[in-house]
């Protein structure tokens, strides 16, 4: 190996290795704050590092916020999968432990949960209808959800022709495109009404009160699962 070639990847790590100090500290700085919080001169400061140096690694603040939405995506989605992997256990046991980590992880990322769900400014970065790797998440709930009691004639006993067609594109943007109209609008509906709880549970709602949450969220569980026709 040539001298040139071993000092190309010598700052080729050296790069990598601050782009991943650049982007803890953010986080750090995101998990105390919020996303608001973080500003390429607040950055700097936490980085011992002059803004125009941070502007090289990250043109804009905006491309950071965009790569820290996607890495808490991926974190997100990790924390799913790695709940549901293993074999022995039924589809609505799996379904349990699913929707357990995706509270779980919000509950310990406040923060970048709201960053991830909150408010998108108007001059956001990227393609907001991309796949992100929550949907690899989502398409695991329709797996699940299909193997519990997918309709063999793909019709749900009181569909909405209209509707109906919009599941099934919306199932197709998933990759699964064969999946039941009333096995995809039970997996929306599952995620909206576990987000909606998750959200008034981090925003305080039930603090002092005598709800018991995850109660709240298996009573949900058990009527997506009755939707489609079966009691496991």
């Amino acid at each position: 190996m040539t001298n040139e070639v071993r000092t190309v990847s010598r700052r080729a790590r050296l790069r990598a290795q601050t782009s991943r100090e650049i982007e803890e500290e953010s986080f750090a700085i995101i998990d105390a704050g919020g996303v608001h919080a973080l500003s390429i001169a607040a950055l700097a400061r936490a980085m011992a590092m002059s803004a125009p140096a941070v502007y090289r690694y990250f043109p804009s603040r905006d491309a950071l916020v965009a790569r820290l939405t996607t890495q808490s995506y991926q974190q997100l989605a990790t924390a799913i999968s790695q709940a549901v992997a293993g074999r022995g256990r039924t589809p609505r046991a799996q379904v349990g432990l699913l929707v357990a980590a995706y509270r779980d992880w919000a509950l310990r990322h406040r923060r970048r949960y709201s960053m991830l769900f909150g408010e998108r400014p108007a001059d956001a970065p990227g393609d907001v209808s991309a796949r992100t790797p929550l949907d690899e998440a989502m398409s695991l709930l329709i797996d699940l959800l299909a193997a519990i009691g997918d309709p063999a004639s793909g019709e749900a006993a009181d569909g909405d022709p209209a509707l109906d067609g919009q599941l099934r594109l919306w199932a197709s943007a998933q990759e699964r495109p064969d999946t039941a109209p009333q096995t995809a609008r039970a997996a929306i509906l599952l995620w909206t009404r576990v987000h909606g709880i998750v959200s008034l549970e981090l925003a305080g709602v039930f603090v002092n009160q005598a709800i018991d949450v995850q109660r709240l969220i298996d009573l949900e569980i058990d009527d997506v699962v009755r939707s489609l026709g079966q009691n496991r």
